[in-house]
């Protein structure tokens, strides 16, 4: 854990925080940012301007910590580009959908200025495939009869009832899957990842409208796995990203620093 201060600061605002609903929300944070002595440059996102080529540029101009206003999408879609500075991101969650905000204890809207500004610092590690990382997990769920995962000397083959192969990194609480409590012991700070294989549930009870979820079959820890297809299969990186069959995942221990909150989970250090 790193304790660190007089960084320079680059703010970045998801393009939803545009919404008028968000804008006392907003000023109230950029009030605080001031009253705490940890100014920088603000930007906004935009679909004309790529959130890769504003961070780079920052980072030759010397921005050291990039904190990103928005939700675990607006975290997620920043983090190949934060691993490959070298700089560390902080995050200020506003609107819904913040699990991963809530995994590094951090409060909501002004009131984690005051976190931005304590400056704990954790590193993580970061899941790799080529010259991608990703952060949460990599995701297959078509056509897995296709496909094969090779670990050490050992091939596993899907079954018929295969839904999702899944290799995570950083487990957050999915608000719609509520049976993953074995997932809650994983860590991304063990120089490890997790293979995650779900089967289809075909059951649906007789007073629920709601299609069941896959559930959990097999879970095989380890360093690297390798997947390949008979043919190219599309990869989702953090639900953000989408790559193709074959990938060779690897993990790259320690390499993200992420600033966090007294409130973050325990296997968080």
């Amino acid at each position: 854990m790193l304790h660190a201060t007089g960084c320079m600061y680059y703010y970045i605002y998801d393009t939803f925080l545009g919404d008028k609903k968000y804008e006392k929300t907003i000023d109230r944070i950029k009030t605080r940012l001031l009253d705490l002595e940890i100014q920088g440059k603000h930007e906004r996102l935009t679909l004309l301007k790529s959130v890769d080529e504003l961070i780079n540029d920052e980072a030759k101009r010397g921005v050291k910590t990039v904190v990103v206003l928005g939700n675990d999408k607006t975290f997620l879609k920043v983090v190949n580009i934060i691993a490959k500075n070298k700089i560390t991101l902080g995050l200020i969650p506003v609107g819904p959908g913040n699990n991963i905000a809530k995994c590094l204890g951090l409060p909501m809207e002004d009131a984690a200025c005051e976190v931005i500004a304590a400056r704990t610092i954790v590193k993580f590690d970061l899941g790799k495939v080529g010259e991608q990382y990703f952060f949460a997990n990599l995701k297959i769920n078509k056509n897995l009869d296709r496909l094969s995962v090779e670990k050490d000397n050992y091939k596993i083959v899907p079954q018929a009832d295969c839904a999702e192969i899944e290799v995570n990194n950083f487990y957050f609480p999915n608000e719609k899957r509520k049976t993953e409590s074995k997932m809650k012991k994983f860590s991304a700070q063990d120089n490890k990842v997790e293979l995650v294989i779900r089967s289809k549930v075909n059951k649906r009870a007789w007073f629920s409208q709601k299609q069941p979820q896959p559930k959990i079959d097999t879970i095989i820890q380890g360093t690297d796995f390798k997947i390949k297809s008979f043919e190219y299969l599309p990869v989702t990186l953090d639900n953000y990203k989408i790559i193709k069959t074959p990938v060779v995942v690897e993990i790259e221990p320690k390499i993200f620093q992420v600033i966090v909150g007294k409130g973050r989970q325990k296997n968080i250090n």
